[in-house]
């Protein structure tokens, strides 16, 4: 399957390189991946710069979309949708502040080739935040409720893979893109998958003012959602989430317990906070406040699971300038050929 991959982009420079070394080094076999489009949003940093550089190096073909105003990601989205490449079976939109395990398209890939009935799939992100504060041990018992919750009903988030047919523009004024995405697919018949071993690394944010600001825009978000299309994502189901926070308790020591109580007051009042945003300004979040706390992805942890991006990466500049340099002798030669005919 023919896959063209979006990277939406606004102030990425400390990752967005390592990003896309990370999808050009993807190890495929049904999968063929036949560009990277990265859509720089109102960049003032030196994500666009950056972007340049990785083009001139060979590899996956990557495009640059610069808009000189930031509109927002679901804008950023349908720039793309309408500058892609054509000829491409799914379409898959990738967050800008990730890292991708090397298996993570072809598994995609594999997920929407074998089930015909499938839409849509995404992998498990998991958060490089480390341990011992709030903000960090919140950040990963979300997420860890997030895989529990999509084992059982698919939430899909930050990397998604879409059938190319399925991909229609998203409305103006939505703040939550994979949502949205998940209500098209369903509204067409097809259902959503959720391939758990397709690991993805995100970071959460580090401050709790970042943290509580994140997660009240995406419950506006989904408020918003549910209000215009009837579709409620999965971690909306309440008793679903009750009972599988339950059963987090259950296997978590004292201190981590505590965690988790303050990491539950904090998401009711996010969620109550974001029901407040969508009766007052539903378009409050559709152009997001970053958090800049959430931009810096790798971390010594999750560095070995990367180890073999810079060797790729340096195995292809090395034969680039090694067929150059013999492309140079060649013509050289002939050169000289030509000019002393026998």
């Amino acid at each position: 399957m023919k896959v063209s991959i979006a990277v939406p982009a606004y102030n990425e420079e400390r990752n967005v390189a390592q990003l896309i070394d990370s999808l050009r080094t993807q190890r495929t076999q049904h999968a063929e991946i036949v560009e990277i489009v990265v859509i720089a949003s109102g960049c003032t940093d030196r994500t666009a710069d950056l972007v340049r550089e990785r083009q001139s190096r060979p590899g996956i073909p990557i495009v640059l979309l610069e808009e000189a105003e930031r509109r927002g990601k679901v804008a950023a989205i349908n720039t793309y949708l309408s500058e892609r490449h054509p000829d491409v079976d799914a379409v898959c939109l990738c967050s800008a502040d990730l890292l991708v395990t090397r298996d993570v398209i072809e598994k995609l890939v594999c997920c929407l080739r074998d089930n015909p009935d499938v839409g849509m799939c995404g992998g498990r992100p998991m958060p490089t935040n480390g341990m011992g504060t709030f903000t960090g041990e919140a950040t990963r018992f979300l997420w860890q409720m997030h895989h529990r919750v999509a084992l059982e009903s698919p939430k899909l988030g930050e990397l998604i893979m879409i059938r190319a047919n399925l991909a229609g523009h998203l409305p103006q004024h939505c703040a939550v893109d994979e949502a949205s995405l998940e209500q098209m697919v369903c509204r067409d018949g097809y259902r959503l998958a959720y391939v758990g071993d397709a690991v993805v690394h995100n970071h959460g944010p580090e401050t709790f003012r970042e943290f509580l600001r994140q997660r009240r825009r995406i419950a506006a978000g989904h408020f918003w959602l549910r209000e215009i299309s009837g579709y409620s994502v999965s971690t909306m189901n309440a008793l679903r989430v009750v009972r599988l926070t339950l059963s987090e308790f259950g296997r978590s020591a004292p201190r981590a317990s505590l965690y988790i109580i303050g990491t539950i007051l904090t998401e009711v009042l996010s969620r109550a906070l974001g029901y407040l945003d969508f009766r007052t300004n539903r378009n409050k979040h559709t152009i997001w406040r970053v958090s800049e706390s959430t931009k810096q992805v790798m971390t010594e942890d999750v560095r070995p699971l990367y180890s073999h991006v810079s060797e790729q990466v340096v195995d292809a500049a090395e034969a680039s300038a090694t067929r150059a340099a013999l492309g140079a002798i060649s013509a050289s030669a002939s050169s000289a050929a030509a000019s002393h005919p026998s």
